[in-house]
């Protein structure tokens, strides 16, 4: 979409890669919604909101919305995606007519000039000190200016706009960072090319590779041109003695760039060709730490200045790279090490490399041991991903996995799979939107594993921000509830306020004690649930149909597709009848179907649930509402019929028993007063996982006193070594509130 302003007859058109690319990532990357405001969510220019009517801004609000409910699985997006679809009733209330419009512009306005105040702060302040220090900004410093400025995520137009209210100086204003040049300029081309052969000769070593010729050689910056030629000699002899092949043939090439640059040339120039790419690898560096401090402080300082040395300079001319840095800045660098003692790396050891017969030099044991010291650190940190990136970096600069690396090399994998695990389990709570149970695993894996991303790519913390953020709209809605029960505005009605109030905050956190609470055990949903759900595959695709819910008003439904293993993944919201779902694999799947109005929904049904409409229980008899009933279909090809009649399911002394089919040993008993369980993780339900070992020492299962009771029981299968609950019930039975109405059922 073109950057121009809208044109005041309307919107411009919605284009949906521009919307993910210009806006999402932006609210993405900035925390949320919550640090964004409806006109940028809903990409609505704040100069037409002036002319705009009320239906051109619905039918933006609809195009976005449409937007996020296709793209609800981006890999990188869902978590922002799934925040926003949770506040779109509160976001389009502030965008609802035309006044409301008028002034949440105003307030917007002001607070989007604060926002860029702060952003821009470090960079208006970087081009003050300039402007102070040279009348103007000096041409050749705003390349460097840019580089730093998109590091702060300040790039193109904007950073064109932010100084285009300053002087340009022409570019000689200022001196060269790094000196001037001894001798004959080394091309950057031939620089490049050196360091180039430099890296693939360390890759083919497998180990770190020369930070500059010097180091290629084993010498010191400073060495003399007689050093330098009788180190050169030597290498060349003992290089003629290996075997043709790629290494010989860079260090042929890397030795005569040896002659020519450091033996028949001037070794400072090459120098100063490193120094000066150096400062221009540093520069953004400075500039930030200066940002921030106003001056170079003595430990940046000195990090600076080993990070020059490690492009190849000695002490003098590292140290002469970040003075002259501090000084486009207008500062003054800190006091800095004066000591030239070795730097970690290959330096002691690179005659060899250039001249051993066998085979890669041994690395220097500072390099690796640096790394598992700071894969231990990220551990100790909760990092695991991290740790894995400096293991590997050991593992590289070591040569072999030596016993310290692997030791470490284990621990990173535990941790991983013990946070796989940990997903497994938040999975299942956020897919019953069991919001509170979650926060308290989600809290440890952050603690632990914070680097970890779940099976969507999202991360602990997003996952945290995401359940604190549900859990205190539910505490408010809840707080709202019990004033209006207080003020006497609650109604019996599934309509009055305090009921839907209620519904609101368990649609956001299933598992919110309060909310339960105030709901009371028979209270009904505010939403009808829909009937007669049927699926069948059509042209490749199984096509979900439904009766409408009886529930007046614009309802909508939610359409989700349970797993055999019992995990539920939303397909698609519509308002229509029917949805068709491309995704689902061959094997036989079930759908549920909830339908909503504003924040309530239904009870979800099931197209496993048996075709009898109308009779209690799912097909129960009537006067007793107890006789077992047949749910869902059997089981894996080849298992017994699992029938109720089968079974034997029964209450019988005070215990809940059943006769165990052949190669069952384990089931998961759901019992809920209000309603049928829904499943076997149901959120609102009393569930408990049975083997026959503890069957046999209980005598049956104990369930809760409240009456009456509805029960299913769900197959377990062990596979693979783990326990898969089957999503279909096998039985059900209902417990009425006189127990002698319960008969035993052979």
């Amino acid at each position: 979409m073109p950057a121009t302003d809208p044109p005041v007859s309307g919107l411009p058109a919605f284009v949906p890669d521009d919307y993910r690319r210009r806006v999402l990532a932006a609210v993405h990357r900035r925390g949320g919604a919550e640090h964004s405001d409806p006109f940028e969510i809903y990409d609505i220019p704040l100069d037409a909101v002036a002319v705009l009517t009320d239906a051109q801004v619905r039918a933006r609000i609809d195009e976005v919305w449409a937007f996020w409910q296709r793209n609800r699985d981006h890999p990188r997006y869902r978590g922002v995606i799934i925040g926003l679809l949770d506040r779109h009733a509160e976001l389009t209330a502030a965008l609802a007519d035309h006044p409301a419009r008028l002034a949440l512009r105003d307030r917007v306005a002001v607070a989007r000039a604060e926002r860029d105040d702060t952003r821009f702060a470090a960079l208006d302040a970087a081009a003050r000190r300039l402007v102070a220090r040279f009348g103007g900004l000096p041409a050749d410093r705003i390349e460097g200016l840019r580089a730093w400025a998109a590091t702060q995520d300040i790039a193109g137009a904007e950073f064109d706009t932010r100084i285009r209210r300053h002087r340009i100086l022409p570019a000689d204003a200022t001196a060269p960072a790094a000196g001037a040049a001894r001798g004959a300029p080394i091309s950057p081309a031939v620089l490049r090319q050196i360091r180039s052969d430099l890296d693939e000769l360390g890759r083919i070593a497998a180990t770190a590779p020369p930070r500059s010729l010097f180091d290629l050689l084993g010498l010191p910056p400073d060495a003399s041109r007689e050093q330098i030629r009788a180190a050169r000699d030597t290498a060349l002899t003992r290089n003629r003695a290996r075997r043709p092949d790629r290494r010989r043939a860079l260090l042929d090439d890397l030795l005569a760039a040896v002659g020519t640059l450091l033996v028949d040339g001037d070794p400072r120039s090459y120098l100063d060709a490193l120094a000066a790419a150096s400062a221009a690898r540093l520069r953004p560096q400075v500039a930030a730490a200066v940002l921030v401090e106003d001056t170079l402080l003595p430990t940046e300082a000195a990090r600076l200045v080993a990070e020059a040395r490690a492009d190849g300079l000695d002490l003098h001319r590292a140290q002469a790279v970040v003075e002259a840095l501090a000084q486009e800045h207008g500062v003054t660098a800190a006091p800095l090490p004066a000591s030239d003692a070795p730097q970690p790396g290959p330096a002691r050891d690179r005659t060899r490399l250039g001249a051993g017969s066998g085979g890669p030099s041994a690395p220097d044991g500072g390099d690796w041991r640096g790394s598992v010291s700071r894969a231990r650190a990220a551990l100790r940190a909760g990092r695991p991903v991290e740790a894995g990136d400096h293991v590997a970096t050991a593992r590289e600069l070591a040569g072999e996995t030596l016993p310290p690396i692997r030791a470490v090399d284990d621990e990173v994998a535990a941790a991983i799979r013990v946070a796989a695990a940990g997903w497994a389990t938040l999975a299942s709570l956020v897919a019953a939107a069991r919001y509170r149970a979650v926060l308290v695993p989600v809290r440890h894996l952050v603690a632990t594993a914070a680097d970890v991303p779940g099976p969507g790519g999202q991360l602990p913390g997003e996952l945290l921000s995401l359940a604190e953020a549900r859990c205190a709209v539910a505490d408010a809605l809840v707080a709202r509830a019990r004033a209006a029960e207080e003020a006497g505005q609650a109604s019996a009605g599934p309509g009055g306020q305090r009921a839907r109030l209620v519904a609101e905050a368990l649609a956001l956190v299933a598992d919110h004690d309060e909310a339960l609470a105030l709901r009371g055990t028979g209270s009904p949903s505010p939403v009808a649930a829909p009937t007669a759900v049927r699926a069948s595959r059509e042209a490749g695709s199984i096509v979900v149909r439904w009766q409408a819910s009886v529930t007046p008003g614009e309802v909508r439904y939610r359409v989700s597709r349970i797993a055999a293993d019992g995990t539920t993944r939303v397909v698609g919201v519509t308002s229509a009848t029917e949805l068709a779902d491309g995704g689902a694999s061959a094997g036989g799947v079930t759908y549920a179907v909830s339908a909503g109005l504003g924040p309530s929904w239904s009870p979800p049904a099931r197209s496993d649930a048996p075709e009898t409409a109308g009779t209690p229980e799912c097909g129960s008899s009537p006067a007793t509402g107890s006789a077992p009933v047949a749910g869902g279909t059997p089981g894996d090809g080849g298992a017994p019929d699992m029938s109720a009649a089968r079974i034997g399911l029964r209450w019988e002394n005070g215990r809940l028993r059943w006769t165990w089919p052949v190669e069952c040993t384990e089931m998961v008993v759901a019992a809920r007063g209000d309603d049928q369980p829904r499943s076997a993780t149901d959120a609102r339900a009393f569930t408990r996982r049975v083997t026959i070992g503890r069957y046999d020492r209980d005598g049956g299962v104990v369930l809760p006193a409240e009456r009456p009771l509805h029960i299913a029981v769900f197959r377990g299968t062990r596979r693979d070594g783990r326990l898969v609950i089957e999503p279909a019930a096998v039985a059900r039975l209902r417990l009425g509130p006189d127990r002698s109405q319960n008969p035993r059922h052979p």
